[in-house]
This record gives structure tokens, C-alpha cells and sequence, in this order.
């Protein structure tokens, strides 16, 4: 029996947004590798939801075909039969492919059908041309040949650590790729983040050398990083080589500058590739964790069969191609970003605000720039939403084929809202997956429709299953929503945590949720079984349940950050308090931050609970709704529901705060929730 569930019942009547629209649609990339491998496998494969269920079923023979028709570099030798040893469990985390070498960044820069002066980087800087700083694919090589030279000749090796405290620019890809040639291990912190957040992270992994961008450039403030860079050095135990690329001039300082230190590099030495084993360390990402020190993830040079398979299949990218995707160094994007690089597309690396000085900027980049794939947040979309500009009568957006979201789920009224004022025949869609894993646990799919509200389908190659949280039996036919769980082994799972003795923490934080080997991602996820779609609620650790009446915090922002609210609302955030030795139930609270010039009022408090009501059900109407000036966040925008759900409890500040929440300072006023009913005079309707 599935535990209770108030997800409401799968709608059957539901129509898609949209259809796939290329003709014929045997050209889709997806539906030719559907094609290849039923010649190939004898198979009667229909379509690609079929196509997933085959990739699980026959897992060696998907991830060993797909390396060879992705052309990765080197071949496979022949005569292999398994991807990974199936007597290993996926909680013991089997290596793949054993005996086979490979070099992420020489199949990124391999690039035999593409022109050497076609475009292959375009970098632009808030407050500066749209027509960026661009490199062609032979500057890049050329520049990365230096990068690794002088990396090599100021002592750098295999196995050293390569850190960079940069923003979203051509430096940030050219020194990532320069330090993965070699076999070194880059590990990168965006240039805005704090002393303390980016010490820590340096800290813990030791680089040998540390590149960083001498100023940062944020919503029209320019400041320079000179004294922060300083003060993050002098708290290391090591000291690296400090290398300070030079945005603008720069008051005199001690660095070495990024043109002292290519000039270290020799025009003797070739841009050589060092084939490392597939499990070899690539870099090392942090995890976004609210609490405690971040949790180093080492992931492997054999992540590009997985950043292949997802820019060339799920997201029908080709040479020539130009990618747009918001992000930073410090988010997992910026590393699939990269990894679309390896398609032969053309990169536009933006630094700067993305709603500065408005959100319709990111669409003069596209315009201009004839972005093909575009990738960006909900958030964004919803302040796009907010201006109500009728956007495909104001640009030229004939070249963009996809606008992909994640971070959060993307409600079904922004879908309804993107296909009035966007080109119909632009595929947008919502995928979800994490650092954890660097790439996609659903995703897109070229080939069949988009519902509102959903996420296509798993990726290929993912045994994507919905767990009971109490038995750990599968309800994912049901369309209850349950926990997000993998239950087979797939090639980018983290080499190990740094520091990890023993891999305690990783098997801890992915494998001890249930009694029986399964990688649990912490996510609370449903399916439709009447689509094969799928939804994101929110975190498991965060889900409500008053009553016993378990749904996500998604499903009520679905509604509260949605029009009309979205007008007058700014954000929300949803947590449930029980309070131990006091409630026996837990109460669920609806925290607003208003717009300027808007102010919270009985009438937006009625409107809220009304439309609650009436979209989801009595169950779901908070007992308290609240107006805030602030709500934690972290470093990449994402809302911090568990501290604030841990202060309502216990009525204490976290004795430990990650340093990855930008305003933890904001936490300390919500302990006043922890005892709400003695300074209240009127009693509030239940859940």
C-alpha cells in the first residue's frame, strides 16, 4: 500500500502545448538513433518512451552502442560485452568501463568537421557590446595549448587541483579545458561569492594554483575582487600560485596577471591529450547543502558520454548550433554547458545580471546572436511573465528551437503563458537532476509531445523509479508521487567525495534510504500514467504533511507565484512546523515577500487561500500566510526551505549554516513562528 498521498489525480484529458514540428520527423536525432539501434539489435522499438525501456533493460548494450555512435574518442576495444560489472551493486558504485582511456577535453576540442574559424566562444559582459569578445575554434585551441604549456611548466601535473574563482566567460572554459588535457582536476566558485564560501571550498580540496577574475560586475555595480582575493589566500593552510585575470585596470598588487602567466608557455610544447582511465577525476563540484561544510563531488572524464548523449539526443543539438545557457561556475549548468561545446556548438557566455537593467536583455543576446537553444530559469521566465510584453512581436526569434528551465519545476500556467507570447514551434521543456549526478535524471524529448506542467520523460539510460517512502515499493504506475530513486548503476555517478574516508559520507547521502540497493536523490517526484510525464514537488526532506496528506511546496508555488499573484507577490515560500513536545500535527505556514509597491493586506490573504482551495484542495490551504521582507537563498537563487522549516521548529538558530546561503542573516527573524499562536488573538482555519 502506497503511503497517503494528496497529489491530485493525473489529469486524462490533458492537451500538449506542443507537437514536435520537424518534418520528416525520421530526422530527429532521437528517432534516428531509435532507428540505428533496431537495425542494429533486431528490435521493433516504436517510440522513444520505448527506446528508455530498452536502454534499462539492456543497459550494457545501450551504454556500450552509445559511445560508439556518439563517435566518442577513442574507440572502444572490440570484443566488449558490459559497461560495468553486474555483480557489483549500484551501492558499491561500479566502475565504467574498466581498461578504456579517455580525455574529456580532447573530445570537446576534437572537432574534425568543423571550420577552424568558425565561432566557437562568444563572451559577453554585462554593460558592454552584444557582440562580445568572440574566438574562433583555432583561437581556442591555440589558447588553450598556451594555458596547458604554462600550467605544465609552472609545475603543475596530473592530480593537482586547478581552481578558478571566475564568472561565466571564455577564461572560465579555456582554463577548464587546459587543466582537464593534462589530467589535472579544475574545480571552479563564482567570482561574486563570499571569503568564507570560497575559502572553505579551497580549503578542503588544496589547489596548486587559483585563477580569478579581478572584478566582479552585477546589475550595473562594478567592484573590484583585489582585497576579497587576498583574504581568501591568507586563510589558506596552502599557498597556491595566484594568477589574476585582469577585467579592467587594476590598482598595483603582487599577482601574477594571466598575460605573466601564458607567457610562461612554450611555443614548443603541442596541445596534447592525456588519456586517463574512464573514472579518472575531471572536477570537482560543490554540493549546494544548507548545512555544514559543502559536500565535495569528484566527477570523471567519462562524463562526456552522458553531456553527449544529452545535448545530441534529448536536445537535438548539431555543429554550428548556437547555445545560450545562463549559469554560473558555481551550478552544475555551467559543466553540461561545457559539455555542449563537445556537440561543435557555438557557446554564448554571458556574466552579468540576467534582468539588468531588464529581462528582455537576454532576448537582444538571442536576437542577435541567432541562439538556437536557450537555457534558462523559471524565475526568469516569471519575471519575462511579469513585464507582459507580447515577445515573438518584439524580436526575431526565428532561429530558437528549444528553451529548456530547470532549477524548479516550471509550472503549467508558464506554459500556457510561454506558447501565447513565444513562437509555437519553439520546444519548451523542463528537466531535472542535480550536481550529485552532473546531468539530467528526466529530460527532454524531441520526439513526442509537451504536456503543461511536466517533465518529459527519464533520461536513457536512468532506471528512474518513484518509491514508497516507507516500503520502498514502486508506485510509479500508480501516479502517486513517492521518492525519486535509481535503481541501476549509470556512468556519471561522483568517483568518490573528496576527503571521504571510505566513501562514508557518499554511500550516507545516496544509498541508505532503503533497505535494498537503489541511489536515492532525495526529490519528491510523480509520474503521469497517462503521458509518461513527470513532476518535481519540491525535496523530500521538505514535503508536507499535515494530516498525513504528504505534497510539495511546488504545488502551492505553482499557484502563489503564478498570475494574478506574480503581479503583486515577488516570492513565496512554503514549510510545514512541528514542534516537538508541543503538536501532535504539523502546520503549514506561506511566507510572502511582496513586490515594491505592494503591500500584504486581509484581501491578497483571502485571494491566496481561495485560489489554494479551488487549484489543489482544503487540504493544501496554509494555516498561516505570512508576510516577510526576506526568505534565505543560496548562491544560485534556489529558495532554502529546510532551515527555515528547522528555525519554525525548534525556535533556534542552525548551529551550522553552509556558507552556500547567501543571507542567512534573514533566518533569525523567523524564530518569532516557533510560538505564533500566543501572539495571535484570532485562531486561523486549520489544515
Amino acid at each position: 500500500m502506497s503511503a497517503k498521498s494528496n497529489s491530485k489525480e493525473p489529469s486524462r484529458d490533458l492537451e500538449p502545448v506542443w507537437r514536435p514540428w520537424v518534418t520528416p520527423e525520421a530526422t530527429i536525432p532521437m528517432n534516428r538513433y531509435r532507428h540505428h539501434v533496431n537495425q542494429k539489435f533486431h528490435l521493433d522499438l516504436k517510440n522513444t518512451r520505448q527506446l528508455q525501456k530498452w536502454s534499462i533493460s539492456s543497459p550494457h548494450e545501450f551504454w556500450i552502442d552509445l559511445w560508439s555512435y556518439l563517435k566518442i574518442v577513442p574507440e572502444l576495444p572490440n570484443g566488449l560485452t558490459r559497461a560495468y560489472d553486474p555483480a557489483i551493486p549500484i551501492d558499491e558504485i561500479p566502475p565504467f568501463f574498466e581498461g578504456v582511456h579517455v580525455n574529456y577535453a580532447e573530445n570537446v576540442l576534437n572537432q574534425p568537421h568543423i571550420s577552424p574559424h568558425s565561432i566557437a566562444l562568444i563572451g559577453i559582459r554585462e554593460g558592454q557590446s552584444l557582440e562580445g569578445e568572440q574566438w574562433t575554434w583555432s583561437e581556442l585551441r591555440e589558447r588553450v595549448r598556451e594555458a596547458r604549456s604554462a600550467l605544465v611548466r609552472s609545475g603543475i601535473r596530473e592530480g593537482d587541483r586547478v581552481a578558478a574563482i571566475i564568472s561565466t566567460s571564455i577564461w572560465s572554459v579555456t582554463i577548464f579545458l587546459a587543466a582537464a588535457s593534462l589530467g589535472a582536476i579544475f574545480t571552479s566558485i563564482a567570482s561574486d561569492f563570499g571569503v568564507e564560501g570560497c575559502a572553505s571550498r579551497l580549503e578542503l580540496v588544496g589547489p596548486s594554483i587559483v585563477f580569478a577574475d579581478s572584478h566582479v560586475t552585477y546589475k550595473g555595480n562594478q567592484r573590484a575582487n583585489l582585497d576579497k582575493i587576498s583574504s581568501i589566500l591568507s586563510r589558506l593552510s596552502h599557498k597556491p600560485l595566484a594568477v589574476l585575470i585582469e577585467l579592467q585596470r587594476t590598482p598595483k598588487h603582487s599577482f601574477l596577471t594571466i598575460s605573466e602567466f601564458l607567457s610562461r608557455s612554450s611555443k614548443r610544447d603541442r596541445l596534447d591529450f592525456k588519456r586517463l582511465p574512464f573514472s579518472s577525476p575531471l572536477y570537482i563540484l560543490y554540493s549546494s547543502g544548507t548545512s555544514g561544510p559543502p559536500k565535495c563531488l569528484v566527477h570523471h572524464h567519462g562524463l562526456i558520454l552522458q553531456h553527449q548523449k544529452v545535448g545530441k539526443l534529448h536536445n537535438s543539438l548539431k555543429a554550428g548550433d548556437i547555445v545560450f545557457q545562463y549559469s554560473s561556475p558555481s551550478w552544475v549548468l555551467w559543466n553540461v554547458m561545457v559539455g555542449h561545446l563537445s556537440v561543435g556548438t557555438t557557446l554564448v557566455l554571458y556574466d552579468g545580471s540576467p534582468t539588468f537593467p531588464s529581462p528582455e536583455k537576454m532576448l537582444e543576446i538571442v536576437q542577435r546572436h541567432r541562439v538556437n537553444y536557450w537555457g534558462v530559469s523559471p524565475r526568469y521566465l516569471q519575471q519575462l511573465e511579469i513585464d507582459g510584453a507580447m515577445l515573438k512581436d518584439k524580436y526575431n526569434l526565428g532561429s530558437l528551437r528549444m528553451v529548456q528551465t530547470t532549477g524548479a519545476h516550471l509550472s503549467a500556467s508558464q506554459y500556457y503563458w510561454f506558447y501565447k507570447v513565444f513562437p509555437s514551434n519553439i520546444h519548451l521543456t523542463n528537466v531535472a537532476g542535480g550536481t550529485d549526478i552532473a546531468t539530467s535524471w528526466v529530460a527532454s524529448d524531441p520526439t513526442g509531445p509537451v504536456y503543461p506542467g511536466e517533465t518529459q520523460m527519464p533520461a536513457l539510460g536512468h532506471d528512474v523509479d518513484v518509491a514508497d517512502p516507507s516500503t520502498g515499493q514502486s508506485i510509479r504506475d500508480l501516479g502517486d508521487a513517492g521518492e525519486l530513486i535509481c535503481r541501476l548503476p549509470f556512468p556519471s555517478m561522483p568517483v568518490f567525495m573528496w576527503g571521504d574516508k571510505d566513501n562514508k559520507t557518499y554511500k550516507e547521502s545516496y544509498f541508505q534510504k532503503f533497505d535494498f540497493p537503489c541511489w536515492a536523490q532525495h526529490d519528491w517526484i510523480s509520474f503521469n500514467p497517462v503521458t509518461g510525464g513527470s513532476t518535481i514537488h519540491g525535496r523530500s526532506d521538505g514535503i508536507l504533511n499535515p494530516q498525513g496528506i504528504r505534497f510539495g511546496s511546488s504545488e502551492v508555488y505553482a499557484i502563489t507565484e503564478a498570475f494574478p499573484f506574480n503581479k503583486s507577490i515577488e516570492t513565496t515560500l512554503c514549510v510545514g512546523r512541528t514542534r516537538k513536545g508541543l503538536d501532535t500535527d504539523e502546520s503549514v505556514f506561506l511566507f510572502v515577500i511582496m513586490r515594491e509597491g505592494h503591500h500584504f493586506n486581509a484581501t491578497l490573504e483571502k485571494n491566496i487561500r481561495d485560489a489554494i482551495r479551488s487549484g489543489l484542495s482544503a487540504r493544501h490551504v496554509p494555516r498561516f500566510v505570512l508576510p516577510v521582507k526576506e526568505i534565505p537563498t543560496t548562491v544560485n537563487g534556489k529558495k532554502v526551505e529546510t532551515l527555515v522549516k528547522q528555525v519554525i521548529c525548534s525556535g533556534e538558530m542552525p548551529k551550522r549554516i553552509s556558507s552556500t546561503v547567501v543571507n542567512s542573516h534573514c533566518l533569525e527573524s523567523f524564530r518569532q513562528y516557533y510560538h505564533l499562536e500566543l501572539k495571535q488573538s484570532s485562531t486561523r482555519s486549520r489544515l
